[in-house]
C-alpha cells in the first residue's frame, strides 16, 4: 500500500481538494491526514474545525481523520506522525511524507517508482524544494477555484536564498524508515540506501497567511526552545524591509523541464 502522512492547520482545509487530487493522481492509496488545532482554541472551535475537516475529507472519499491538539512544533509533530506510521502501516508499505504546502512531482507513477526502488534495495527517496510564488512576487491568497500552480506560477529558491533553510526533504520511504523532525532526513541514514537523484517538491508556503505564521514562530517562548526560529526571523525581516513582497533580484529563477530531478543511475 502507498500511504501519505500529513498534518495541516484549519486554514489549509480549503487546499484539500487540490491536494488530494494531486496525490491520488500520483498513486497514493490511503491518506493518513490529521488536523492540527492549538490547545488554546476553545472546545467549540476545535469541534467545529474538526467537523469541517472530516466533512471535506468525506466529500473526497476519505473516511480516516485524526485530530492533533498540541502546540505546534516540529518535534511534537513528528511524534504524532510516527504514531500514525506505527499504528496504520505494515512493513511492506511505502509512505509519502509531505506537508500540506508541498506538492511533489515524479517522472512516473509512484507504483513504478516503488517497484524500481524495491528492485534496487532502495529504502527512501529524497526531494528538494522548488519554491512557488505569485506572478507579481506578492504574498497572494490561495484561491480554491484556481489551480494552485496558476496562483503561484513562479519557481525560485526562497528557502535557501532568503531563509538559509534546508531545502532537502524525505519524500518517499519504506514504512520501516523513521524520519527526523522536519522530514529533512531519516534517522540513521548511513544504514539506508537512497537514490542519487531528487524529486521536485513544489513548495507553496509563500501565501497571504505567511506573515502570521512567521510571527508565531519568532515569539520569545518559541526562540527559547527551537533554534530554527532564526529562519522565520530572516524571512520576516526581509519581507518587512521589502513591503511584504519578494524582490525578483533576490531570487534565482528555476527553469524546469518536466520532472527531471530523479535518477536511477
Amino acid at each position: 500500500m502507498i500511504a501519505l502522512i500529513c498534518t495541516m492547520e484549519p486554514y489549509r482545509i480549503a487546499w484539500l481538494p487540490q491536494f488530494v487530487r494531486h496525490y491520488r493522481g500520483l498513486g497514493v492509496e490511503r491518506f493518513l491526514l490529521s488536523l492540527h488545532v492549538e490547545p488554546s482554541a476553545g472546545q467549540s472551535a476545535r469541534d467545529r474545525e474538526f467537523a469541517r475537516f472530516r466533512e471535506s475529507l468525506a466529500l473526497l472519499g476519505i473516511d480516516d481523520a485524526w485530530l492533533w491538539e498540541h502546540e505546534f512544533n516540529a518535534p511534537a509533530l513528528i511524534r504524532h506522525q510516527r504514531t500514525l506510521q506505527s499504528q496504520c502501516l505494515q512493513p511492506g508499505d511505502w509512505v509519502v511524507w509531505c506537508d500540506a504546502d508541498e506538492f511533489q512531482v515524479y517522472p512516473s507513477p509512484l507504483a513504478d517508482i516503488i517497484a524500481r526502488c524495491e528492485a534496487r534495495d532502495i529504502d527512501f527517496v529524497r526531494g528538494v524544494f522548488v519554491d512557488r510564488v505569485a506572478a507579481d512576487y506578492s504574498l497572494t491568497a490561495f484561491d480554491a477555484n484556481t489551480p494552485v500552480w496558476n496562483t503561484f506560477p513562479r519557481t525560485c529558491n526562497v528557502t535557501l536564498a532568503l531563509a538559509a533553510g534546508d531545502p532537502r526533504k524525505v519524500v518517499l520511504a519504506r514504512a520501516s524508515v523513521i524520519v527526523a523532525g522536519g522530514k529533512h532526513a531519516p534517522i540513521s541514514p548511513a544504514k539506508l540506501n537512497t537514490l542519487r537523484g531528487w524529486v521536485q517538491v513544489h513548495h507553496f508556503k509563500w501565501d497571504a497567511m505567511l506573515v502570521e505564521r512567521l510571527r508565531y514562530r519568532v515569539r520569545p517562548e518559541w526562540r527559547a526552545r527551537f533554534p530554527w526560529w532564526v529562519e522565520s526571523q530572516r524571512i520576516l525581516d526581509y519581507l518587512t524591509a521589502h513591503d511584504f513582497r519578494f524582490d525578483p533580484a533576490d531570487l534565482k529563477p528555476l527553469n524546469l523541464q518536466g520532472a527531471q530531478l530523479i535518477s536511477f543511475e
